[in-house]
């Protein structure tokens, strides 16, 4: 099973584990981590470690973080590159994170695909998840169109 980490600031990282719970059921081997004001940025290291330690089963873990280049993302790639190589291949940091990219990687975890297919598809998902409306564009504008 592909562990998830979810690192935000604030409560952002529950909230978000909170609705895919609401929507999909049961979340396993998933953990939050908050960043507040005020915090050792050193700590939270220190708890990404604790976490892939805590979520890795050996079929990889995928930390979501919120906003490129801020701490927890900077955190969780310092850790990432902390650890050994072997472990590091099959760990993947991704940013930007948001309610479909969470529910698309537990369904991806929960048909058992590997790491690397189901990274693909979790970015996939997230460029496909921001639609504007109205627009031109918008496929849904055609299948809603009876309504």
């Amino acid at each position: 099973m592909i562990g998830i980490i979810v690192a935000t600031h604030g409560k952002l990282s529950d909230g978000l584990v909170d609705a895919a719970e609401l929507i999909i059921g049961g979340t396993d081997n998933i953990v939050t981590l908050n960043l507040f004001q005020g915090d050792n940025v050193q700590d939270l290291n220190k708890q990404v470690l604790e976490a892939i330690n805590k979520v890795d089963q050996n079929n990889g873990v995928i930390i979501f973080t919120d906003l490129f280049g801020a701490s927890p993302y900077n955190q969780a790639t310092l850790a990432v590159h902390s650890l050994p190589v072997e472990k590091q291949e099959k760990i993947f940091v991704i940013t930007g994170v948001n309610l479909p990219v969470l529910i698309e990687a537990i369904n991806q975890r929960m048909m058992g695909t590997p790491i690397h297919e189901a990274v693909n598809s979790i970015l996939n998902e997230g460029q496909q998840s921001m639609v504007v409306w109205p627009s031109e564009k918008n496929p849904l504008d055609e299948e809603n169109e009876d309504f």
